[in-house]
């Protein structure tokens, strides 16, 4: 039996969909046309430079509650440093912002109270500025460094009470 009409328009229509699907293709992944080529260079680089950085940017030295008729107090804290591997650094103190020459003070506005900065435990060796013997060395090794601080204070049996503070900048160089 022949094809009906409703049959042969159905073909007709399948065969034209197949004909536009079969030349989108072919139109898809035909090469474009090039009409000439130049090529260049892109040149990459970067240069790695060594870096070093406290790990805590507000470190805390607090003596505490001290008597009056104490004498002296000590306290530590440690400061945290990460510099590059293989990269030496110095790191300096300054003597605060209440220093009478070299001698670091704390101050409650009117009086105050004298103490040192240490990097030993038997408080023998004084921090100090950039370029002095008190600068603390290390070498970097890429990972955060521990750097104790000591301290260590002297009251004077007539120094009144109250609280007393002192900012020293810390610096590290490399």
């Amino acid at each position: 039996m022949p094809p009906g009409k409703h049959q042969v328009a159905e073909m007709k229509t399948f065969l034209k969909t197949i004909t536009a699907a079969a030349f989108c293709a072919t139109v898809a992944l035909a090469p474009t046309a090039i009409a000439g080529e130049s090529s260049g260079q892109l040149r990459v680089s970067v240069t790695i430079v060594a870096s070093c950085r406290f790990t805590v940017d507000d470190a805390t030295l607090s003596f505490g509650n001290v008597a009056q008729d104490a004498g002296s107090a000590t306290a530590q804290t440690n400061l945290g440093v990460r510099c590059s591997a293989r990269q030496p650094y110095a790191i300096s103190f300054d003597y605060g912002q209440h220093a009478e020459g070299d001698q670091r003070r704390m101050s409650n506005g009117s009086d105050g109270v004298a103490y040192q900065l240490y990097a030993d435990a038997g408080y023998r060796k004084p921090l100090g500025p950039q370029g002095s013997p008190g600068e603390v060395h290390g070498m970097g090794d890429g990972n955060e460094q521990v750097v104790p601080v000591y301290g260590k204070l002297d009251v004077a049996d007539s120094t009144p009470p109250g609280v007393y503070n002192d900012t020293v900048r810390m610096t590290v160089t490399w």
